[in-house]
């Protein structure tokens, strides 16, 4: 799979007909193009970067002011495949394309904006689901295994009496 491929007419088709970029980016999510697109650039991780820069520098020449340019669907869809790559490439893309404000370009800047801030969800939301263990497992003190203490014996005495009874 190239990145070529986003250059499809279908492609094209689904962002001239949709009429939200957050429909757009749904849409694009759930094709199996997109999805081999991607897995083809994290298998080839290391060729990624320069592939993609290649990619968008060959395209960027037909920007051209007071025109709609014309490969703004398939960075629709770059930025789709972008979305959830592990890699640096794709959020210096992402961050570009999103601050990028201009006329010719209406619908890809919206597109990584919201691939954007759900990459960073997904990154969060990942760190944190890391961190969601139970609390960890200590043997009892009157476990067999342990006999070098003695086992707990419930006292009378709390801690507020004793704190209390120091007052």
């Amino acid at each position: 799979m190239a990145l070529v491929e986003l250059d499809s007419d279908e492609i094209a088709q689904i962002i001239f007909t949709v009429a939200t970029p957050n429909a757009v980016c749904a849409i694009l999510r759930a094709r199996s193009d997109i999805a081999a697109i991607r897995r083809h650039l994290f298998d080839n991780a290391g060729d990624a970067r320069r592939a993609i820069e290649e990619y968008v520098r060959e395209r960027l020449i037909d920007l051209k002011p007071k025109a709609y340019f014309p490969h703004e669907p398939a960075f629709c869809a770059l930025a789709v495949v972008l979305e959830t790559l592990p890699m640096p490439a794709a959020e210096d893309f992402l961050s570009e394309l999103s601050a990028l404000k201009i006329a010719e370009m209406p619908i890809s800047s919206h597109v990584a904006a919201i691939c954007l801030q759900r990459r960073r969800e997904l990154l969060i939301s990942n760190t944190l689901a890391e961190f969601k263990v139970g609390p960890i497992q200590m043997p009892d003190a009157s476990s067999p295994k342990r006999i070098d203490r003695l086992p707990r014996v419930p006292t009378e005495t709390t801690y507020p009496d004793i704190f209390k009874a120091a007052a």
